[in-house]
């Protein structure tokens, strides 16, 4: 059987910060960011959800996630 190769083309990356302080509502703050470069490394994701914790005190990163979308032809 012979082997297809799919390409894939970048369309677009988003990241979500989810910050925890028990002043939020229900505990948890989600920030999310569009947009994002398609190069972006994990250290310079976490490095902005580093200082959006700084923004408000008691603020926790529990967690980033990282949403990309491609298309494969």
């Amino acid at each position: 059987m012979e082997e297809t190769t799919m390409a894939k083309t970048w369309l677009s990356s988003s990241v979500e910060f989810s910050l925890t302080n028990d002043s939020y509502k229900d505990g948890v703050l989600d920030r999310r960011l569009n947009n994002i470069a398609e190069d972006a490394t994990a250290d310079q994701l976490l490095a902005v959800g580093n200082a959006f914790k700084t923004l408000h005190a008691g603020d926790v990163l529990t967690a980033t996630t990282l949403t990309t979308k491609e298309q494969i032809a």
